[in-house]
């Protein structure tokens, strides 16, 4: 098999590739920090994304929305705009970033709406079991004080005469 297409950007060597929406780009990220969008038609970089310090390690495109996040080495997480290429969000992260996933709102919770009712639903019955079995269980207090110190060790010294005898 032969190539399609070459394509050059920068020296240094690709870490990171994510396609958008709509196949007629692909995002890639390098060593050096430096993302660029890419154009698979005509083999030109369309345009680069600024703000990133560090090699690139993994860049995710959004199904639905013209944005992008990525990671890199210096922790931090940036989602930038495909339309203006501009930084919208950077969020520092205390570990080391390897790898995204981005995922709808009804993939996080569960496959839909119904399905996250039914779970808020069930963990407040459980609540309320565990409440009620509190509220049942019967007090008990505390039978006497505890002895000091100085009669404890009185305790202990009868205690060793009575096995040396």
């Amino acid at each position: 098999r032969r190539p399609v297409m070459e394509m050059e950007f920068g020296e240094h060597p690709l870490t990171a590739l994510s396609l958008p929406t709509g196949g007629t780009s692909v995002v890639v990220g390098n060593t050096r920090g430096e993302v660029a969008v890419l154009d698979l038609r005509k083999g030109l970089v369309r345009g680069v994304l600024k703000g990133l310090c560090g090699g690139v390690r993994a860049l995710q495109c959004h199904p639905s929305l013209p944005i992008v996040a990525s990671c890199g080495l210096d922790r931090f997480l940036r989602i930038h705009s495909l339309g203006d290429r501009k930084l919208q969000h950077k969020v520092y992260l205390k570990s080391r970033l390897n790898c995204l996933l981005l995922a709808s709102q009804r993939e996080e919770w569960g496959g839909g709406a119904g399905a996250g009712g039914e779970e808020v639903k069930k963990e407040e019955e459980e609540e309320e079991e565990e409440d009620e079995v509190w509220e049942n269980m019967e007090r008990v207090e505390e039978q006497g004080k505890r002895k000091s110190t100085t009669e404890e060790e009185e305790m202990l010294k009868k205690k060793s005469k009575k096995g040396e005898d």
